[in-house]
């Protein structure tokens, strides 16, 4: 991916021939969501593999259109306090739109996808106020009709294990939020995508993916996306039980559903994390 081609987001990835509506994403965060590898001399968004793999897993293979805006070195809170900003400015000197701003403006949607609050923790800022600032982003989608799923921090390998128990405790509060709205909120751990412990899926910074990693987590989100999250957002299947305040009692099969035939994925999907 060409930075050029980034100076102004969201940037667009279609699959598929665009002879009906397609299915509308958009993913929103910071350089996690924009593939900011190499220390800035590459990008590899997920959103690319995304669209590619929902088109391909879908039964019907329908077409699918994928927005992203990732706007590098922001913290949540910086986002959540320009969901109307006509313009946001990151690092590298991209510019894209608050969230709410782009729905707006881009939409209609019919999903949104958030990973942001990974710089929030590189400035010590507590779970609880990450938390807050990623429900202010989500609360911005569900007041305009569209459901979201909520993707904490990765789990990178450079954090150690303070960082790793400051991210859990992040994902703890997604989670109880995704419980309370489980009909327009979904919860899904990066980890469960992308594994800390595989070299070859991280950047030599040890903070973003590589871009093998980046294509690897869109293609496993695609598969969870159809799988595990629409069926719950569209209520076919119940939701997983709303998680205890122990980290710990929350277990990767809660979300394990019967699933409708429309929906199954092969086994071999699934890139081994």
């Amino acid at each position: 991916q060409l930075p050029g081609s980034l100076q102004q987001m969201p940037v667009r990835y279609c699959s598929g021939e665009q002879s009906g509506r397609p299915m509308r994403i958009l993913c929103y965060g910071d350089s996690m969501t924009v593939g900011f590898c190499c220390g800035g001399r590459a990008f590899e968004p997920y959103a690319r593999a995304l669209a590619e793999w929902i088109r391909s897993l879908s039964c019907m293979q329908a077409p699918c259109e994928v927005l992203t805006c990732g706007l590098s070195g922001l913290r949540a809170d910086t986002m959540a306090e320009g969901l109307m900003s006509d313009e946001l400015v990151d690092v590298m000197g991209f510019r894209g739109r608050g969230l709410a701003q782009t729905l707006e403006e881009q939409g209609p949607f019919d999903l949104v996808v958030i990973m942001a609050g990974t710089n929030d923790m590189a400035n010590n800022q507590t779970p609880a106020r990450i938390a807050q600032s990623l429900e202010h982003m989500h609360s911005a989608c569900h007041d305009r009709g569209v459901p979201s799923i909520a993707l904490a921090p990765p789990p990178a390998p450079c954090r150690g294990l303070h960082g790793e128990a400051v991210r859990q405790q992040v994902l703890l509060h997604l989670r109880l939020m995704s419980g309370a709205a489980p009909r327009r909120m979904a919860c899904v751990d990066p980890a469960e995508l992308v594994s800390s412990g595989m070299p070859e899926m991280w950047d030599a910074d040890g903070l973003h993916f590589s871009p093998l990693g980046s294509r690897t987590f869109g293609q496993n989100l695609a598969a969870t996306i159809l799988t595990r999250v629409l069926p719950v957002l569209r209520g076919e299947v119940q939701p997983p039980p709303e998680p205890s305040l122990a980290p710990t009692a929350w277990c990767q099969d809660a979300w394990q559903f019967p699933m409708p035939t429309w929906c199954q994925v092969p086994q071999w999907v699934l890139v081994p994390c």
